[in-house]
This record gives structure tokens, C-alpha cells and sequence, in this order.
């Protein structure tokens, strides 16, 4: 089903409140066909057992009414014997041929209005008023008289005999509640069931489903599990694995251009940047001239730096770690040299950089084994980050932590944000993605620096408190 563009699905399930999900789906499904097929063979099962009764109990009445039949005595006077059971009602009535019905016997209670309904012999049962039920048997028979019984029969004589509804109401209403009770607990079963039943055609989505999010959440694009189930689910399974695979494709040959590109643009670049350094050293070029060089060969600097972030884009985007050489590094000669490095950054950029450092630290407490050259990165991209993104005339804190109990050495860079980031703070190390578009910069900065501090098995945090945001760099608790 289609939705119309630009209707997210929060926005539809808004709108329809009434929309379930798959397991919803599922579950409504698998509980009305259940509960429709109990209702169905509950409901045969019922007028099956009420049509039993009902016949067993008009043949018992039948088989009393024969009896009573087979005592009626017509000589010389009609002799009839009482019904013997307590509510039972009778009539009796001869009729010869061409002539009209002749009436020999009526209880007291017998409705006369509904003689005229009465079923003639050997017809099916039927409700004699709303309290009693009523069958028919006959025989042929003299008219009555002396010699009746020896006489050649030339009339019918029928025999109508009524008991009580009430006994066979109340059978059929224990069977109704029989079936009520099984119906229930049939949906009830139904409802136990329905989840287990869900879960269990859900698992191979679900399956899929936190495949999905391990891939979202690595560097590689691995390929889903596909259950051989023969199904739309296998289908689906097949149908995303191509998919992926397609992605994976794109993002190795767009890694690889970057790759290329980028080795293809260092060398020219240098060829530039060593030329306007020796023409700047001319000292009979003018002051202009100087210092459009100058200025050319800043650009030229900010080029190859972002030649350098596109091809670690490059090599770290196909999913490959980069190679490390560890060696002991004095992170406070570090965090000097690099400060040393950045400041004229710092000051063109009319900002301040503050240095604090453990006063009271060894020199071994402060040294860990490391890539020089990759962490140097890390700290440069957060300082670059903190230089272009922070708030115009704040300063920048360059902070180095001794290692305390229960945390290893950290390294701090706290800068003043211009705006709150809110929800945005989680997306800074995505790549390619820039909290304000107008600011300079690709958006490759941090997601390079947590990719080498992954790499080094560091960990990177940005946190947001108040209006700042501080960028901690921090190694494992020895």
C-alpha cells in the first residue's frame, strides 16, 4: 500500500489509529479464525445435540402414546385410560370416512383454539402452546359401539398425547452452556496461542530485523540469513540480500574513487604548494605579492588537508582497518606540540586555545602505547571542529586528564556552541553530515576521528552540557 508523499508513518498511524502492525495483523487474524471455526463447529454441534433430544424425546412420548393407544377399548362405549404422568395432556377423536371428526376425549388443559394445528399421526413432534410438546398416533378402528372391537374397521382412531416442554428446555439448555463454556475457553485458548503462533511466523523477520541493525551498525555489509522456509519470508530475504549487495558494490567503488582521486590529487597539489614556498622566499617579490602567495599557499594547505580526509574516507569507508605502528607516546609532548601547531589556526581565526595539563602527573602515567600519527589525527579533526564550528570569540580548551581510579587517561576538547544541538548531537560522527551547512568543512572530521579511535580502541564521546560541547578522548582503565 502506497502512502502519500511526505506522510511519514507516525503521521499515518495518527491519522488511523485504528492501523494495526504485522503482529497485530497476525494476531486478530489467527483469533477470528479460530474463534469462527469453534463458533461454526460449536454451532452444528448444538443443533445436532437439540435435534437429538428433541427426537429422543418426542419417541418417548410416541412410545406412550401407542401404549395408551393400545388400552382404548370402543365396546360398548368408548373406554379410554388417563395419562399416567404428572403435566401430561390428552385428546382422542374417531373420524369415519365422509364423515366429520368426532371428538371422544379432551383434558381439561387442552387448548381447544389449537386443535385445528394439531400433527397428524406418525408426523414429527411440535409445540402444543409455549409450555408443552405434542405427538399424534392412530390406528383404524370401528366406529364406537357394541361389537366395536370385532368389528371391520371402517374408521381412524387418533390419539394426541402432550407432556411438558420444560424437561427437554432445560437438557438443551445445558447443552447450550456446555458449548458456551468450550467456546470460551477455545478463545481463550485462541488468545494463549496467538502470541506464540505470532512469534513464531515472525522469527525469521525478526531475525532479518536485527541483521538489519547489526549491519547499520557495523562497517561491513554482511549478507542476511535466508530461512528455507519457501515463503514470501525467504523471497524478502533474497530480495534485501541483492540489495545489499548492490549497496555494498557502490559504497566499495565510491570508496575506491575517493581512493584514487585522492593519490591522484596529492602529488600535484605538493608539486604547488613547494613551488609557491620557494617563490615566497623571492625577497624581491613586493609585499602584494607576497602576500597573495601567502594566501595561495594557506588554500593550498586547506586542499591537501581535505585530500588527506578523503583518502582516509577512502581506505576507511570499504571497511578496512588501517594498519597501526605502536609506540610509547608522551601525550603531554603531544597535546604541547599539537597546541603549538594549531595556535596561528587559533589566532587568524580571532579564537583563543587554553592547554591544561595534570600538574602533578608522572611523565610514565601520561605515556601510552599508541599510533602517534593516527591520534595526532583524531585531535587535530576535533580541534578543527571546535576552531570552525564553536562560537566566534570563545575560546577552546585543550584539556589532558591523569588517569584517576576506575578511569584511564583522557583527552578534552571544550569549545562554546553557537546554537543547542539537541537531538542533532548524536548524528555529529555521521559522515557527510553537518549540524550547520553554511559553516566550511565536509562534515568528515569527526566521523574520521571515531573511526581511527575505534581503530586504536579508544573511546570517543561527545557530550552537550549547557552550551557547551566537550569531545573526550579516553583511554581503557589499566
Amino acid at each position: 500500500m502506497s502512502t502519500p508523499t511526505g506522510t511519514s508513518p507516525k503521521a499515518l498511524r495518527a491519522r488511523w489509529p485504528w492501523r494495526l502492525g504485522l503482529r497485530g495483523q497476525l494476531l486478530v487474524v489467527f483469533g477470528l479464525v479460530l474463534g469462527l471455526a469453534t463458533l461454526a463447529a460449536g454451532g452444528y454441534q448444538y443443533r445436532s445435540l437439540r435435534g437429538q433430544l428433541t427426537h429422543a424425546d418426542d419417541a418417548l412420548l410416541r412410545t406412550h402414546a401407542q401404549e395408551l393407544l393400545g388400552r382404548i377399548s370402543l365396546d360398548p362405549l368408548p373406554t379410554l385410560p388417563l395419562p399416567s404422568q404428572r403435566g401430561e395432556l390428552m385428546r382422542v377423536a374417531f373420524q369415519a370416512e365422509g364423515q366429520p371428526e368426532r371428538e371422544l376425549f379432551r383434558s381439561a388443559k387442552f387448548p381447544s383454539d389449537l386443535v385445528p394445528t394439531l400433527p397428524p399421526p406418525d408426523a414429527p413432534g411440535t409445540a402444543l402452546g409455549p409450555q408443552h410438546r405434542v405427538v399424534a398416533v392412530g390406528r383404524a378402528a370401528a366406529p364406537p359401539g357394541p361389537g366395536a372391537d370385532e368389528a371391520a374397521a371402517t374408521g381412524y382412531l387418533t390419539l394426541w398425547l402432550a407432556h411438558p416442554a420444560a424437561p427437554l428446555a432445560q437438557a438443551v439448555a445445558r447443552v447450550q452452556r456446555t458449548l458456551l463454556l468450550g467456546l470460551l475457553g477455545s478463545v481463550m485458548l485462541a488468545a494463549l496461542l496467538a502470541p506464540l503462533v505470532a512469534a513464531a511466523v515472525l522469527r525469521p523477520l525478526r531475525r532479518m530485523a536485527a541483521q538489519a541493525r547489526r549491519i547499520q551498525q557495523a562497517q561491513d555489509i554482511a549478507p542476511l540469513a535466508v530461512p528455507a522456509t519457501g515463503d514470501e519470508v525467504q523471497e524478502l530475504a533474497e530480495t534485501l540480500n541483492q540489495l545489499l549487495a548492490r549497496l555494498a558494490g557502490q559504497a566499495t567503488a565510491q570508496a575506491n574513487f575517493l581512493a584514487a582521486a585522492a593519490h591522484e590529487l596529492r602529488t600535484p597539489l605538493a608539486t604547488l604548494q613547494t613551488g609557491l614556498d620557494v617563490s615566497g622566499r623571492d625577497p624581491a617579490l613586493p609585499a602584494a605579492t607576497r602576500a597573495a602567495l601567502a594566501g595561495h599557499d594557506a588554500e593550498l594547505a586547506r586542499l591537501g588537508r581535505l585530500v588527506d580526509d578523503f583518502l582516509l574516507v577512502g581506505r576507511l569507508g570499504a571497511g578496512a582497518a588501517l594498519p597501526t605502528q605502536s609506540q610509547p607516546v608522551a601525550l603531554d609532548e603531544l597535546v604541547l606540540a599539537l597546541a603549538d601547531r594549531e595556535l596561528p589556526r587559533f589566532r587568524a581565526a580571532g579564537r583563543g586555545l587554553t592547554i591544561t595539563l595534570p600538574e602533578e602527573a608522572t611523565t610514565a602515567s601520561l605515556t601510552r602505547s599508541t599510533d602517534a600519527d593516527q591520534l595526532t589525527t583524531i585531535l587535530l579533526n576535533l580541534l578543527d571542529n571546535a576552531r570552525k564550528h564553536g562560537a566566534p570569540g570563545t575560546p577552546v580548551v585543550l584539556r589532558l586528564l591523569a588517569p584517576t581510579a576506575g578511569l584511564g587517561l583522557i583527552v578534552e576538547v571544550e569549545n562554546v556552541l553557537t546554537t543547542p544541538l539537541g537531538p542533532r548531537l548524536a548524528q555529529l560522527t555521521t559522515a557527510w553530515y553537518q549540524a550547520d551547512p553554511l559553516a566550511p568543512g565536509t562534515g568528515l572530521g569527526l566521523w574520521i576521528a571515531g573511526r581511527l579511535a575505534q581503530g586504536l580502541h579508544l573511546t570517543l564521546q561527545l557530550t552537550e552540557t549547557g552550551p557547551h560541547l566537550l569531545a573526550r578522548v579516553q583511554w581503557p582503565a589499566r
